[in-house]
Formats: C-alpha cells, sequence, structure tokens
C-alpha cells in the first residue's frame, strides 16, 4: 500500500495513540529497575509495543515496525524468564541496568521515528540496524533459562484480543482547538450574564428577575463544565519526571529514587503548559544542588539513595505543588557570601538580612551556587526564570529548607486563568480589576483619619496597620506620574494586597464590587506593558485592564520601600483608632440583627436547597470548582419561636477567617453593607459573637467567625491551621 493512499486522519491517530503509548511503555520500563520486577508492567509494555508493530505494518512504516518487534522479543524473553523464576519459587527477578538503558534507547528511538513521521509523513534515513542489534544480542543472553511449560505460555488470542470495554468506550478524544473554541463561547456567555444581571437590577421586573436568576444558574452550571473538559491531571507532567531523574542521576553518579503523591490532581490545560518547564526546572535543581553523592550522604549517616518527592493537592480554590528532597538543604550564610561575590548585594545589605531573605536570594537574576557551567545550571538563568513564569500566572513559590536535611519547593497555582474572581476597582474614571488571589482586605479612611495616621518615612507614605507599617501606592500616581498625590481632605480607599512576599496598600478613588471576569488577552501593541495581565469587558460593554499586582509591586519599589521601613519601629506611630469599616448587614435567628466586616465575607451567593450535600456529619455545596463546607446559623444560635417555612433558595455568606479555609455561613436574610466604625459598646451576648456594637442606632451582634467555626466543626480550623 502507498503512503499517499493512506487518509491523514489515519496517520494523525496513530501518531496519537502511538506517543500515549510510548509515555506509558516508558514509565514501565522505569518500573522495572526496582528491586522486584513488576510482572504487570512488563505484560503492559509487551501489549504496547505488539500493538505498535501491528499498526505499523498496516500503514507502513517497516523502519517502526522493525524497532518495535525487537523491542518486544526482547520483552517476551523478559517475560518467560519472570514466569520460570516464579515457578521456582524465585520471587525476586531483576533486570539488569543494561537492558533498562536499552529499552529507554529504543523509546527514544521509537519517539524520534514518530517525529519524523509526523513533519515529513516518512521515517527518514537514519539507520536503527546497531540498536536492533543490541537488543537482539540481550535476547541472546536470557535464553539460557529453561523453556516455560506450555500451560504458561501466553496465546495469541491474549495478545490480539482488542475488545471494547463499556468504560473505554465512553471516552472520546476531542481536539484542543474546540475546548479551546468551547472556553471563549462560554467566556462569551458569562460576559453577556453579568449584562443582563445589570438589566435585571435596573428593572424591578420579578419575571425579568426570576428569568436572570435561571440564566445565571445555566451559566455557572455550564462553565463548571466546561471547565472540567479542559481539566487535566498533573501526572501527563510527572510521567517524564522518573525517566529526567534517571538519567540525570547516573551523568552526576549520584543514586535518587522519586516518590509521587496527588498525581491525579486536576488542573486546566493552559496551566498545564505554564508550569511544565518549571517544574522540570525544579526537579532538575534538587538533583544539582540538593542530592550528594553517595559517599558525602554515607559520611553524614544518611542513605546512599537519595530521595526526590512530588505532591500534589487541592487548598482553598487553589492548587498547591511541592517539590522536595532530602539533600544538604540551603545554608543561608553562603548564600550571602555568593550573592556579593555576585554582587547582588552589599556586605551591609548581607548582615542585615534574615534567614528567610538569604534563601529568597536564589531568585534573584544572574545567582548561581554553581562555579562552573553545567549541562544542569551554572549559566546565571534558573530559578529567577521560574518565578517569574510562576508569578504570570498569579501563583506563588516558596522554599522550605533545613541545612543537612532537605529543601521543599512549595507552590501555589490557581486552576484556571480564563475565568477570574476579581474586585473592580476606579481611579483616574476609568475602571480596574484587581485579582482576588491578591487580596488581602479593604480600609476606607475619612479625612481627618487620613491626615492623622498616613505618615511620611523617608519620602514613603505609610499607614499602620494592626502594628505593622506598610507602604501606600497611589494608582493614579503610577499610571499618571504627573498627578499630584490626593488632599488629606478626601477620604482614601486602601486594597490590602499580597505580592512577591510583600504587603502593601494600593490606594484607589472606589470600589465597585466582586465579579467572576473573563480574562482577554491584551493586543500585540499593549504586551510591552508590565503593570498589566490582560482586559475584560465589563456588564455595560466597557474595557477593564487586569492589573498585575507583582509588577505593580515592583514598578512602585515595593522591595525597596520595606528595606526601609523594616529599620523604623513602629512604636511611636498610633494606631488605636475607630477605623470606618464596610459591614455586612443580615438577619440572625429570632430576627437578630447581626453583621460581619466585609474583609472577611468574600462572596454573598444564592444557593437551591437541593444542592447541598452530605459528606459524613458536614453539609456541603459545590461552588465555583470547590466543595464548600455550610454553617447554618441557626443551629449556633437555636430561637425558641416556631420554625420557619424552608424556603427552596438559601442566602450565603462565604467568609474566609484565614488564607486556608473558606465557609458558607447560612443565614436568614441579607439586608445591607454599612459603613460604620466598629466602637465596642457592649460585651458578648452569646457564644460565637465577638462583641455588640451599635450600627444605624440598633444593637448589632458582630460574629466572631472563628468561634462559630469552632462550634459548628473545630475540624475545619484544626486542618486549616495544618495546611
Amino acid at each position: 500500500m502507498e503512503l499517499t493512499e493512506i487518509d491523514n486522519d489515519d496517520i494523525e491517530a496513530f501518531l496519537l495513540e502511538s506517543n500515549e503509548s510510548l509515555s506509558e511503555i516508558e514509565r514501565d520500563i522505569i518500573e522495572l529497575e526496582k528491586a522486584s520486577v513488576n510482572r504487570e508492567a512488563l505484560d503492559r509494555i509487551y501489549r504496547s509495543l505488539h500493538t505498535l508493530k501491528g499498526n505499523c505494518g498496516f500503514l507502513p512504516f517497516p523502519k517502526l515496525e522493525s524497532l518495535a518487534h525487537a523491542g518486544e522479543s526482547l520483552i517476551s524473553c523478559l517475560r518467560d524468564v519472570s514466569k520460570q523464576s516464579l515457578v521456582n519459587g524465585d520471587r525476586n527477578f531483576t533486570v539488569t541496568p543494561q537492558i533498562i538503558s536499552t529499552l529507554l534507547q529504543t523509546v527514544d528511538s521509537i519517539r524520534q521515528l514518530l517525529s519524523q513521521i509526523k513533519t515529513t509523513k516518512h521515517e527518514g534515513s537514519d539507520d536503527y540496524s546497531t540498536l536492533i542489534h543490541a537488543l537482539a544480542k540481550l535476547e541472546q543472553t536470557q535464553e539460557v533459562v529453561s523453556v516455560l511449560p506450555s500451560s504458561l505460555a501466553p496465546q495469541p488470542a491474549e495478545l490480539t484480543e482488542a475488545t471494547i470495554t463499556s468504560s473505554e468506550s465512553a471516552y472520546i478524544r476531542v481536539n484542543v482547538s474546540l475546548l479551546d473554541q468551547m472556553m471563549n463561547l462560554v467566556g462569551e456567555l458569562v460576559l453577556s450574564r453579568n449584562q443582563v444581571m445589570g438589566f435585571s437590577q435596573k428593572h424591578q421586573d420579578s419575571s425579568f428577575k426570576a428569568t436572570c436568576q435561571h440564566l445565571n444558574l445555566i451559566t455557572v452550571q455550564l462553565q463548571e463544565a466546561v471547565m472540567k473538559t479542559r481539566l487535566q491531571p498533573i501526572s501527563t507532567i510527572w510521567q517524564k519526571f522518573p525517566r529526567v531523574i534517571r538519567d540525570l542521576a547516573i551523568a552526576h553518579g549520584k543514586q535518587v529514587a522519586v516518590e509521587m503523591q496527588g498525581a491525579e490532581t486536576e488542573v486546566d490545560k493552559s496551566i498545564i503548559e505554564a508550569i511544565k518547564d518549571p517544574l522540570t526546572h525544579l526537579v532538575r535543581n534538587c538533583i544539582d544542588h540538593g542530592i550528594e553523592l553517595p559517599t558525602e550522604r554515607s559520611a553524614v549517616g544518611k542513605l546512599t539513595t537519595g530521595k526526590i518527592f512530588l505532591q500534589a493537592f487541592y487548598e482553598n480554590s487553589k492548587v498547591n505543588i511541592e517539590i522536595g528532597d532530602d539533600g544538604r538543604g540551603l545554608i543561608p550564610a553562603q548564600l550571602k557570601m555568593r550573592a556579593q561575590q555576585l554582587g547582588l548585594v552589599s556586605s551591609v545589605q548581607a548582615e542585615t538580612m534574615s534567614d528567610a531573605e538569604a534563601i529568597n536570594l536564589i531568585f534573584l537574576p544572574g545567582f548561581s551556587t554553581s562555579q562552573q557551567v553545567t549541562n544542569l545550571s551554572g549559566r546565571g538563568m534558573g530559578m529567577d526564570i521560574v518565578k517569574s513564569n510562576i508569578d504570570k500566572i498569579n501563583g506563588s513559590i516558596e522554599i522550605d529548607s533545613q541545612p543537612g536535611t532537605g529543601t521543599i519547593f512549595k507552590l501555589k497555582i490557581p486552576l484556571t486563568l480564563t475565568i477570574i474572581p476579581a474586585l473592580i476597582v476606579n481611579s483616574n474614571g476609568d475602571r480596574y480589576a484587581i485579582p482576588q488571589a491578591s487580596l488581602q482586605e479593604l480600609v476606607r479612611l475619612e479625612p481627618e483619619q487620613a491626615h492623622k495616621q498616613i505618615e511620611i518615612f523617608y519620602d514613603v507614605p505609610v499607614y499602620p496597620l494592626r502594628g505593622n507599617l506598610i507602604p501606600l501606592v497611589y494608582l493614579s500616581q503610577v499610571l499618571h506620574p504627573s498627578n499630584s498625590f490626593p488632599t488629606p481632605h478626601s477620604q482614601l480607599i486602601l486594597v490590602v494586597i499580597q505580592a512577591d512576599n510583600y504587603q502593601f496598600g494600593l490606594v484607589v478613588d472606589a470600589v465597585e464590587d466582586i465579579e467572576d471576569i473573563v480574562v482577554k488577552p491584551l493586543g500585540q501593541q499593549l504586551k510591552a506593558l508590565s503593570l498589566f495581565t490582560g482586559a475584560t469587558i465589563m456588564g455595560d460593554g466597557r474595557v477593564a485592564l487586569i492589573l498585575d499586582a507583582v509588577n505593580l509591586a515592583k514598578q512602585a519599589g515595593i522591595h525597596e520601600k520595606q528595606q526601609l521601613l523594616a529599620s523604623i519601629s513602629s512604636a511611636n506611630i498610633p494606631t488605636e483608632v475607630a477605623e470606618r469599616q464596610l459591614i455586612l448587614l443580615f438577619q440572625g435567628t429570632q430576627g437578630a440583627l447581626m453583621g460581619i466586616p466585609v474583609a472577611i465575607a468574600f462572596r454573598l451567593e444564592e444557593i437551591k436547597r437541593t444542592a447541598i450535600e452530605k459528606v459524613g456529619n458536614q453539609d456541603v455545596v459545590r461552588s465555583s470548582g470547590r466543595i464548600l463546607p455550610l454553617i447554618d446559623l441557626k443551629n449556633i444560635f437555636p430561637g425558641d419561636t416556631q420554625p420557619s417555612q424552608q424556603t427552596e433558595t438559601l442566602q450565603l455568606v462565604i467568609v474566609s477567617p484565614n488564607t486556608e479555609l473558606s465557609v458558607g455561613l447560612v443565614v436568614e436574610r441579607i439586608l445591607d453593607i454599612v459603613e460604620e466604625p466598629l466602637t465596642i459598646q457592649g460585651i458578648p451576648s452569646r457564644p460565637g459573637v465577638l462583641f455588640c456594637a451599635v450600627i444605624q442606632g440598633q444593637i448589632t451582634e458582630i460574629l466572631d467567625v472563628e468561634a462559630v467555626i469552632e462550634i459548628a466543626n473545630p475540624y475545619l480550623l484544626q486542618v486549616s491551621d495544618r495546611g
């Protein structure tokens, strides 16, 4: 059959299936190197190579067929030897490193052939006879073992049967471009939903409002469903690491084992693409700088085989990824010395630097601990690029290192980059969006408060927030340097932001709302503007730019300002001020008026009562791609009155007492958001109440959210503290 007669779709399907099989074959070959051979892995390799060989004969690709046949023959021989050893009572049959290396070389060659076929539709002119001969020679060395009994010999039907199970038929392959198109359409639907919801608030029509609520419910469900189709397990990246680790360990004379947990954790495809290179670099860094040589490890009482571990898990609507080793760890004094040698810090800076700051020196551009260039490091680029790539996706990276014990890189990344919750702010008449992942809290200062509390140190405006000095950045000044600072006669709104391990207050003109936005990439002409990560279209059709908190902090010089503030004692700065805060008011049991600071109330939602599920003794609901614990305040503050009639919908206040925990409080009715000073007027009235205050002439119970959670389910706080 001529190759030109074969449909391009057939070749595409062959390449896709072959590459998937090849990744599985490579993982199983690495599995064979363990102390006791995994016989199921041998069977899987054999079946995959047999299928690949059969497909090659159909297309035809003779070189690829010959190479697959040689590998299949060697694996078949190993299966025979393995089964014979099992019959003889030997359960510890092992495969030599030479066989493993040759099989991995075979995988590389097959991958090279597949790449050639994808590019040119032909196998190319490369000669693989030497490799085929090596495979045949290894097969001959294994054939000294007695022939298997016929009852143990594999039957042809076992190899060629291709029955499709019901679970396999439940899956289909979908082109990624189609998924991207669906996600774009859902994004447009979200924008239209936002516009329609805006109209419904202006028109008091009950039928129109009910239709809008139904549209909102369907849009949320569709958005979650489409996002799930784009999710990929993080194992798509991790599956390559055992091979990479093995090859690098051999090249550097080290012995390394790898452990993985949470490989099934799913992340959006766009995130997978963004973190692939950073994670690979961190793994290579652990081998080059972390794991010691066997003689070094033995000398300090460690096992000669070092360990690299990878862990992934969900936490608070984010994916946590930890990559670590049990190697030599980072020594702050050595890092300071190396940074001075490279001219990155002065001796004065090094002396006043904490251990945590010293460890973060490895993120500086040009920093490297290698004295010479190797194939792994030493070119003055690496960890700074890793951090930059993580920052681009609104993620964060931290280092936990103990000298002599090991190092752990802790990454926190969002589930998706396409649709995110963001705070909409106003500055100079323009609207901007700040991703909620960067937000800490909101503070509003009246003119007299601003005049009294904001002080200037070394030309840096600062504000005392609960005893800590935070530098202020005026957004209007950053975007329009010619603008003057606001006069003390106007109120100030501070958006407290955490970025690049620093906290600062962003001064804006007004705060509008928190809502889900659709991230649109910037055009080619605007990509050089590092202050913005993209744009979004608001409900009224206007465009709002999305601020990049990290680059905003860099441009405003937050790092330098924090160093200046570090030497300033805040003892003489007034901190006990009755700040006006935004308070969310709602009706509790028995008609009681209750309140929560808006700073910890991140979202208001309305859910159907039927959406509540039970996990153990805890009520939960699925919301925005996460499982949210629910606490009904009726159970915390029981009343003596007759129970009210159950409604079909429930009103939720989603609160986050800390960065690791979010819960949904079920309230009777959300009333209003007011701005009041939280002046204590009375002692707590009952458990779960922080204090009582007079708000708008009425006694209001201000809830102690942590105490409420402690009463309802103390395990939730224990888990968040552990994180």
